[in-house]
């Protein structure tokens, strides 16, 4: 999908800050994601900084109420519309602006992108002396119709175009003159922006002309063909590739997991760094391998966790204000090769250090492709 916006969406549970970064349009895959890294409470939302992309640019510092749902469903509508649906809402956001509104609520704006039927687009029109000229030369000023070539030259097209768009309340665009003919359609209180879990586990496509996508697992013999991963569960795998029998066979054992596990398997996929399907497949049968403790996102939360092992509450309080918690739990990370995910902390249950795929020699096997033993 052609990002619309790139977010930061920051969330400070108790005093700790996190944060995710992505490009709406995101799939409901990849909001739920990181609404779970975020760790945040029931009915509360993050606070977002967003800039939109060059094309949209106009709307930054712009848009009321940055819900991310909501933002998303906008980015989804922008993200379809053609050249005409861009002028039109770039028309309508002008229109706005002009008559005063510094913002613009969210749901003006999901209504402007809906709203394409509803304005006439004259491209290429970017003052007012080409309106008036376009005006005149297509029949719009009767007055004009009978007048000569030589008289046609003596009227001033820059009055002409300004007194009509004023009085139409119409706006220039970056594409052209835009000018409303009816009414805007009424859509943004009959939209659900509550992302759902998808039916599938894995959508992928094939490389060819056609770029057919088939949701996995799928109900139909798989081949070997090569095919992309467009969305997921685990959202890391997103962009890579893998045959079809291999990703079906992915998908299925993904789609029976329980939350727990999911979620573990996100931290390792994250900290091993997969190259393709198989690699993240072959993975997955390594699950056991390792120690996750999602409770732990940062080194202070490490050590926060080891102190609450080794000493009586009122112990680790005592100490506590002596240390840098920051500085002993990046140490005590490093003495145990753990690594901190956006999911949690995650570590070989051998001790033995983390080891990405993208390094490993090619040796055949599971210790070969990413560098792991059995515990």
């Amino acid at each position: 999908m052609t990002k619309v916006f790139h977010i930061r969406a920051l969330n400070s549970p108790n005093g700790d800050f996190r944060e995710v970064e992505l490009d709406l349009p995101a799939t409901d895959y990849v909001l739920l994601d990181a609404m779970e890294q975020l760790r945040l409470e029931d009915g509360k939302r993050p606070y977002l900084e967003f800039r939109a992309a060059e094309e949209y640019d106009y709307l930054n510092k712009r848009i009321q109420e940055a819900d991310i749902f909501r933002l998303n469903a906008l980015a989804k509508r922008l993200a379809e519309l053609d050249m005409r649906g861009m002028a039109v809402f770039e028309g309508l956001v002008c229109m706005a602006i002009r008559k005063g509104g510094g913002t613009i609520p969210i749901g003006s704006l999901i209504d402007y992108a809906y709203s394409g039927e509803c304005c006439h687009v004259v491209e290429d029109i970017l003052t007012d002396e080409e309106l008036g000229v376009f005006l005149v030369e297509n029949g719009f000023i009767p007055e004009a119709e009978d007048l000569s070539d030589k008289a046609l030259e003596l009227l001033d097209c820059t009055r002409i175009g300004k007194t009509h768009r004023e009085a139409k309340g119409g706006a220039f665009t970056s594409f052209g003159y835009v000018e409303r003919h009816s009414e805007l359609c009424q859509v943004y209180k009959t939209l659900d922006f509550t992302p759902k879990q998808p039916a599938h586990t894995i959508l992928a496509a094939t490389f060819d002309g056609d770029r057919v996508a088939f949701p996995f697992p799928a109900n139909i013999p798989m081949g070997t063909e090569p095919v992309c991963c467009l969305d997921c569960a685990v959202p890391s795998l997103i962009g890579l590739t893998g045959g079809m029998e291999t990703v079906d066979l992915l998908a299925r054992r993904l789609a029976n997991m329980n939350g727990t596990d999911l979620c573990k398997f996100k931290a390792l996929a994250e900290a091993v760094c997969c190259r393709d399907l198989s690699q993240a497949k072959r993975l997955l049968s390594t699950l056991e391998e390792y120690l996750f403790s999602p409770e732990y996102r940062t080194p202070a939360e490490a050590a926060e966790g080891e102190l609450a092992i080794i000493l009586d509450e009122r112990a680790a309080a005592l100490i506590r204000k002596h240390l840098n918690l920051q500085r002993y739990g990046e140490d005590l990370l490093r003495q145990r090769n753990t690594v901190l995910t956006s999911y949690g902390l995650i570590e070989r249950r051998d001790g033995q250090p983390m080891q990405s795929m993208e390094v490993q020699p090619a040796q055949g096997g599971i210790e070969g492709v990413i560098g792991m033993g059995t515990a």
